[in-house]
C-alpha cells in the first residue's frame, strides 16, 4: 500500500503506465472517494523542472466535463514523489475505447466530435500538446465510451 496525506492505494490497482509514471485507482481516506493517482517515477525527475510542471499547471486550467479533473497535487510521505490525484475515469482511456468490438469500425459522429472537442480544449490558449497515444486519454461517465 501506498498513500499521501489524503489518499490511499495499492499498486496491484494500475490502471495505466507509461515512461514517466504510473496511474493506480485510489481512495480517499476520509470519504471513500474513488479517485485516480499518477505517481511519477524516477525518470519523470530528469525532465526539466518547467517541463514537470507544465503538465500540473495545464491540469489545473482545464475546465471541460470531457477531460479529466485535476483534484490535488501531494507526495507520498516516504519517497516524496509527486503525486497527481484526478477524476476517475470509469472506461478506462481512450484507447480502451477504441478497442472496444463496439467501435471495430470507429467512433458514431457525435463521439468524434467530442474527442475533437477536447483535442480543441487542450490547444487553445497556447498549453502543450495534447496526449499523442490514445492510452493517455481518458474517459468517464458522461464520456465517449461510456
Amino acid at each position: 500500500m501506498q498513500s499521501t496525506p489524503n489518499y490511499l492505494w495499492s499498486t496491484e490497482d494500475l490502471l495505466g503506465q507509461g515512461a514517466t509514471a504510473c496511474v493506480y485507482k485510489a481512495r480517499n481516506k476520509k470519504s471513500g472517494e474513488l479517485v485516480a493517482v499518477k505517481v511519477f517515477n524516477n525518470a519523470s525527475y530528469l525532465r526539466p523542472q518547467e517541463v514537470q510542471m507544465r503538465e500540473f499547471e495545464m491540469l489545473r486550467k482545464l475546465n471541460h466535463k470531457n477531460i479529466v479533473k485535476l483534484f490535488a497535487v501531494e507526495e507520498t510521505g516516504s519517497s516524496k514523489q509527486k503525486v497527481l490525484v484526478m477524476e476517475y475515469c470509469s472506461s478506462g482511456s481512450l484507447l480502451n475505447v477504441l478497442e472496444d468490438p463496439a467501435n471495430t469500425f470507429g467512433l458514431s459522429e457525435s463521439e468524434f466530435l467530442i474527442v475533437l472537442q477536447c483535442v480543441g480544449e487542450l490547444r487553445g490558449g497556447g498549453g502543450p500538446a495534447p496526449p499523442k497515444k490514445p492510452q493517455a486519454a481518458a474517459c468517464g461517465q458522461g464520456q465517449t465510451g461510456s
